[in-house]
């Protein structure tokens, strides 16, 4: 007999757009539970995310933005602000194991979507919350994506922004992906404290916290008044490691050196200058730190890295044992072997495009495999069906559906 998925059984309802939250669905459908995914009328925002200004365009006007986070899901089109919706709402919490929602306070009291009023329902529920500016506070109605609550607010953005010019696009929804997981981890804790207490309860996360968390190392430094050296060009950098460099054949690449000592001889056998590593200018990380040393070295490697192409430095830091990485492209990342031998990426049959390849979600569980991926639904695919499931008869639901009130 085939072993169950590990969260077979569970039951999740998500009344949510965009990435964040549904990455937490995406994730738990992956493991067998079932996820109801609310959706208006007029469908989730993100089924159009490829259309905004700027994105990849594809060739079928494919959901692509849509897909990663939606996979194995049923689609519920329903138009919750209608009266008739509110009885069907109520009939899915009755059953749900987990809720799922990033509407913002005001949106969630209109629609009766509140955790004290979802408690009263099923006070077994897990209520969780994804917020852009979090729960209390001025700005916790505000509407919030990661591109500002997430990497503009926790001050990584800029200390990213070059000194001149403009930071380019970062990657749609970059910052809701690692909320989503730590989203993702409290439903899991809170779904562990119900079997033992037999109560469910509310856990949230907010792309604010989750940016604060993530530059976490900078912050603590301005909590404890450290002083922040100002900004320098590239050719003054205080760290010969901390810059790009360019091989021959123009492609970037970037070192990582965290034990100084210890991986500069290794830095130097890679650059072909051995001699470097006991030249008395360079010994020890306080020599290398002394006014003008770090440009000088930066000016050395420039010199060297640019002499041969990527491949030979690869070779030559692979085999010294250095920390690096060249900048890849996207041609690069989906072809990776390194990736592809992780399961980073994996496939499924669609209906309008045959086999295709997507990004998996990113954990493992030994001995609890994940369901095989599943096309992300069509809006309102499972309407009829998730109804019917409530208990309404068909002329009920066609009735609903010519009202306008669902969709499917």
């Amino acid at each position: 007999m085939a072993q169950a998925s590990l969260l077979h059984g569970v039951r999740v309802v998500e009344a949510a757009s965009m990435i964040m939250v549904p990455s937490v669905g995406a994730l738990l459908a992956d493991y067998g539970a079932e996820v109801v995914k609310i959706e208006p009328p007029e469908g989730d925002l993100n089924r159009r995310g490829h259309h905004t200004p700027g994105m990849p365009e594809h060739p079928a006007n494919y959901e692509y933005c849509f897909l990663p986070d939606n996979r194995g899901k049923k689609s519920l089109a329903i138009d919750l602000k209608a009266p008739e919706a509110r009885g069907l709402f109520r009939k899915l919490i009755e059953n749900a194991d987990v809720f799922l929602t990033n509407h913002r306070p005001q949106a969630l009291e209109r629609l009766g979507m509140t955790w004290p009023e979802l408690r009263a329902i099923n006070p077994r529920l897990v209520y969780g919350i994804g917020t852009g500016f979090g729960d209390a506070g001025p700005e916790a109605d505000r509407p919030g994506f990661d591109s500002v609550s997430y990497w503009s607010r926790s001050g990584m953005e800029a200390s990213l922004f070059p000194l001149e010019g403009w930071l380019g696009s970062l990657g749609y929804g970059s910052g809701d992906h690692p909320t989503g997981m730590a989203l993702f981890s409290a439903v899991l804790m809170a779904l562990l404290a119900r079997e033992r207490s037999g109560r469910g309860t509310r856990v949230s996360c907010s792309l604010l916290a989750a940016g604060a968390w993530s530059n976490a190392v900078m912050l603590q430094a301005k909590l404890l008044g450290a002083t922040f050296l100002e900004r320098r060009p590239r050719e003054q950098a205080r760290s010969f490691t901390s810059v790009y460099y360019r091989a021959a054949d123009r492609r970037i690449f970037k070192m990582s050196i965290v034990n100084h000592q210890r991986d500069w001889p290794k830095v130097c056998a890679a650059l072909g200058r051995p001699s470097l590593a006991a030249d008395p200018r360079y010994a020890t990380l306080e020599d290398r730190r002394e006014e003008g040393r770090m440009a000088e070295l930066i000016a050395i490697c420039d010199g060297v890295f640019g002499g041969r192409p990527m491949a030979y430095w690869e070779e030559k830091l692979r085999e010294a044992d250095v920390p690096f990485s060249v900048l890849s492209t996207y041609d690069e990342v989906v072809a990776d072997p390194q990736m592809a031998a992780n399961r980073v990426f994996t496939e499924f049959d669609d209906p309008e495009l045959g086999r295709v390849r997507t990004i998996d979600t990113p954990m493992h569980v030994e001995s609890h495999p994940k369901l095989p991926p599943r096309p992300a639904p069509r809006l309102g695919e499972h309407t009829r069906e998730v109804l019917a499931a409530l208990g309404l008869p068909q002329g009920e639901i066609d009735a609903l559906a010519g009202r306008g009130v669902v969709v499917g």
